[in-house]
């Protein structure tokens, strides 16, 4: 079973303002409130600018799903950070990245990042939902319509 702090409340930080991905990760991680009460969050800034120093984590379409293993954690934990202008990514498609989703780890739990990574690459291919996200400007309703689909997502991958 996946053990996992998806879009909770404090895991979801509307308005954006960094205009580079290195920026909007710190920014991301300082202003989610769900970040507040970790003692590992230096070590989780530190951890996804390593890994996206290596290749950009910006899949196109708007998104960007930054990711680092972190020591210390004891479940995989995933925010979303919304930006209304768009952020430099680098990402494959040359677009900016509107969406910006940030997953830590700790690594004995690689299996369970594994499928969390694989569900939000899979729900955010679908426009639509992605314009859904974008558009909408309750943080709340973001994480209810977000946490819905990656929870239907998920329980199709289980039981196929």
């Amino acid at each position: 079973m996946v053990n996992v702090s998806c879009f909770q409340s404090g895991s979801i930080v509307d308005g954006l303002e960094s205009k580079n991905k290195f920026d909007a990760i710190r920014e991301l991680l300082n202003r989610a409130e769900l970040c507040s009460s970790q003692d590992t969050l230096r070590e989780i800034e530190q951890a996804v600018i390593a890994r996206e120093r290596i290749y950009t984590t910006g899949i196109g379409h708007g998104v960007a799903i930054a990711h680092g293993k972190t020591p210390g954690l004891d479940e995989v934990v995933v925010l979303l950070g919304i930006s209304r202008s768009g952020i430099n990514f680098d990402a494959v498609d040359g677009k900016p990245v509107h969406l910006l989703f940030l997953i830590a780890h700790p690594p004995e739990k690689c299996d369970d990042y594994m499928t969390v990574l694989s569900t939000i690459a899979r729900i955010m291919h679908n426009g639509a939902f992605n314009d859904a996200l974008c558009t909408e400007l309750n943080t709340q309703m973001v994480g209810r319509l977000i946490a819905k689909e990656f929870s239907a997502s998920l329980e199709g991958r289980l039981n196929n």
